[in-house]
């Protein structure tokens, strides 16, 4: 297995499992963005987390106080997430009793922050500091998982100087 890491960059050494920038004297203040993901057959494992150089996400088509200086197009986050067979029985109960589904509801909000969260180091790739226009598109697959998708511009932006 080759090496892919590109000159310069080394394992950070206030967090290894990120790529930090080696000036040749110092280190600076450039990271490389990375993202969690689940393990292969986890079970209850929470949503996947960015970690890496601030990225603002707004729904809004322009940042106030800020200059867009690029624009890199659209980028997505997408995760697709399913409950277990006892919650799903629970469920179905609640449908005949009424009220909040609350393992549904955790289910979403966590489908939301995990979509988010991987927009971000889209953006992050990409080359960007910012999201312009976020949203959210959703959906099932088999009447069983729930699909969310998380979508905006990455643009970088600077701060306007008054």
């Amino acid at each position: 297995m080759t090496n892919t890491t590109p000159a310069g960059w080394y394992p950070n050494p206030e967090n290894t499992a990120q790529q930090r920038w080696w000036d040749g004297t110092q280190w600076t203040d450039q990271v490389q963005g990375t993202i969690t993901e689940q393990p292969d057959a986890a079970v209850g494992v929470g949503p996947a987390r960015y970690s890496g150089p601030p990225i603002m996400v707004v729904t809004t088509n322009d940042l106030p106080g800020y200059r867009v200086t690029a624009v890199y197009g659209e980028v997505f986050g997408i995760t697709v997430r399913a409950r277990n067979a006892f919650s799903n029985m629970g469920a179905s109960f609640r449908t005949i009793m009424g009220g909040e589904v609350k393992g549904y509801t955790q289910l979403l909000s966590d489908s939301r922050i995990e979509a988010v969260e991987r927009l971000r180091f889209a953006c992050h790739q990409a080359g960007g500091n910012a999201i312009l226009m976020m949203r959210f598109d959703s959906g099932q697959i088999a009447d069983m998982m729930n699909e969310v998708a998380a979508y905006g511009t990455a643009v970088t932006v600077e701060r306007i100087e008054d």
